[in-house]
């Protein structure tokens, strides 16, 4: 049987200030095209799908802030990042 549950790496190691920024940024901004692309799907624009889109988008955009702003100040004081981003992903029956 397969788990219904499980975890992994998606990234982990020590990286430079600007390797940090592809990597983070990068996922980022996937995350945020992704949910554009939701929301031009949806035939409905008072959906509330389109509205919990529209807020994760200020959320993540709040975040790439946050980490832009780590980003120039480990640059700044000549420090490297470490990055340990765990996925955990989880089975469930559709509500």
């Amino acid at each position: 049987m397969d788990p219904i549950h499980n975890s992994f790496k998606l990234v982990e190691g020590i990286y430079s200030p600007i390797n940090s920024a592809d990597v983070l940024l990068s996922l980022i901004a996937d995350k945020i095209k992704f949910h554009n692309l939701q929301i031009l799907n949806f035939q409905d624009k008072n959906d509330p799908n389109v509205m919990r889109a529209e807020m994760r988008i200020e959320e993540l955009k709040a975040s790439r802030k946050l980490v832009t702003d780590m980003i120039i100040k480990a640059r700044d004081k000549g420090l490297h990042m470490k990055i340990d981003g765990i996925i955990n992903i989880e089975m469930l029956k559709p509500l």
